[in-house]
């Protein structure tokens, strides 16, 4: 009797244990022949108060600050687009605080704001969560503008990297959360 019920309580826990399939999926990867969105230098990045370059995978900008309320670099980069979607802010992280607030722009090449503003960074902190504002942008060539107002008084510490990922939806003008 004891035997008995030790293998129909073997078999019960083998018929009530899960059971799991697991699949093998291949993913193939190929780079793009145009990315949707290149970045480059616009036509007023001037040294020594702004660098800016950029490329098919963002763009890198060096600002300088002083102790005015806020600095406007107008046209510092651009923005071609090659397959038309929206842009948004994914997400901002930062690295200090010498930024009491930031916006970037998005401009035609006749300087009209085509954009929402994306501000950034607001009252000394990063925009979380960030902006769910898209913009939808056409084939054709953009100016990124960047308005920056500095924590006062800016001394020689007051440095800081503002890191901004965008992201870039070709199929819909819905922001989705990218991981970062």
């Amino acid at each position: 009797m004891i035997v008995g019920l030790a293998v129909v309580a073997a078999v019960a826990s083998i018929a009530l244990a899960d059971v799991i399939f697991v699949y093998t999926g291949t993913i193939s990867v190929q780079p793009m022949t145009t990315a949707p969105l290149a970045f480059s230098t616009g036509p007023n990045a001037v040294a020594p108060y702004i660098h800016f370059t950029g490329n098919y995978g963002g763009f890198t900008a060096t600002l300088e600050i002083t102790d005015s309320s806020a600095v406007y670099y107008y046209e510092a980069g651009q923005l071609t687009v090659n397959t038309a979607g929206s842009i948004y802010v994914n997400s901002v992280t930062r690295s200090s605080t010498a930024v009491e607030s930031m916006t970037i722009y998005i401009q035609n090449t006749s300087g009209t704001t085509v954009c929402p503003p994306f501000q950034v960074i607001s009252g000394g902190s990063p925009t979380s969560p960030p902006p769910s504002i898209s913009c939808s942008l056409s084939p054709g060539t953009y100016y990124i503008s960047i308005y920056v107002s500095p924590n006062l008084p800016v001394t020689s510490s007051s440095t800081e990297t503002v890191t901004v990922n965008f992201g870039y939806n070709v199929i819909n003008s819905i922001s989705m959360p990218v991981p970062t």
